[in-house]
């Protein structure tokens, strides 16, 4: 996929449009990431829709050095602007989904639908529950080494590669869906800025009567830190309009492993018009 460059809030923003149709936005996780996550996994639905992929602030090939939640709800909807798009459906991965559900409490009448996978919660609790049975995973020896790369990964890339290699198979079901894993570079900054700005501020709770009336999917992987029972028992119960989906034999990474259930999905909840 093609993209350009265009300038949101005096920094520039990096854009691949595709397709079509009614309009998807795609946010990537990390914090910290790349839209190229999502490819090529995500890119059939260009064939039905026009799908919109991006790199939040100082992320790939985008601008920017300022790292926040705020920031990239502003970015969002500064890029619904400047496409000219009344309305739009959102698919968050992991931080995405943060994002996404932050947005949405935001601009309500923006929002057709909302697509969630490897879904984190709705406010800081469960963010730290992530992290707390992510590390419960890794085992004393191996949390030791996390300490050891995470200090050195900002200086050395060879740190931040095994880094990448000590945590990847943590986030999969199978370890052979490693093999098509594209490396993509983190911004270390931003995972942490708005990491500190997730534990400290992220609470949709008082807000979630904004959206009551939006349709929204949760695509949870079976094997993913937070499993299917706990985005139900947790999440679930206080989204109106939710249904949660179980993606078998998946990890977190739910697009790298099972990209076409995830595009399964996506195709019948955004064109089912039934009761939505």
């Amino acid at each position: 996929m093609k993209g350009k460059h265009i300038t949101i809030n005096g920094k520039t923003i990096y854009v691949c449009v595709k397709g079509e149709g009614e309009p998807i936005i795609f946010l990537h996780g990390g914090p910290g990431g790349s839209h190229e996550y999502f490819l090529p996994h995500m890119e059939p639905l260009a064939e039905d829709y026009q799908i919109i992929l991006y790199d939040q602030t100082g992320c790939g090939k985008s601008g920017g050095d300022s790292y926040s939640m705020e920031e990239e709800i502003h970015t969002l909807e500064g890029i619904r602007k400047e496409l000219n798009l009344e309305k739009v459906s959102l698919f968050g991965e992991s931080w995405g989904s943060i994002l996404a559900l932050s947005y949405a409490t935001r601009y309500p009448s923006h929002i057709h639908k909302i697509i969630l996978t490897a879904a984190i919660g709705l406010s800081s609790k469960d963010y730290v529950t992530f992290k707390k049975l992510f590390l419960q995973k890794l085992g004393p020896y191996k949390k030791v080494l996390l300490v050891y790369y995470s200090l050195f990964s900002v200086f050395r890339v060879d740190a931040s590669y095994k880094l990448n290699k000590l945590l990847d198979p943590y986030y999969v079901f199978s370890v052979d869906t490693l093999k098509k894993k594209k490396e993509i570079c983190y911004n270390n900054e931003a995972l942490k800025s708005i990491g500190r700005d997730i534990e400290q501020n992220y609470n949709l709770f008082p807000f979630l009567s904004q959206i009551d009336s939006l349709p929204i999917l949760i695509a949870q992987g079976s094997h993913d830190i937070l499993a299917p029972a706990y985005i139900k028992e947790n999440v679930i119960q206080h989204l109106r309009r939710a249904e949660l989906v179980e993606v078998k034999e998946c990890g977190h990474w739910t697009i790298l492993e099972q990209p076409g259930q995830i595009l399964k999905l996506a195709r019948k909840f955004i064109s089912d018009g039934k009761n939505r």
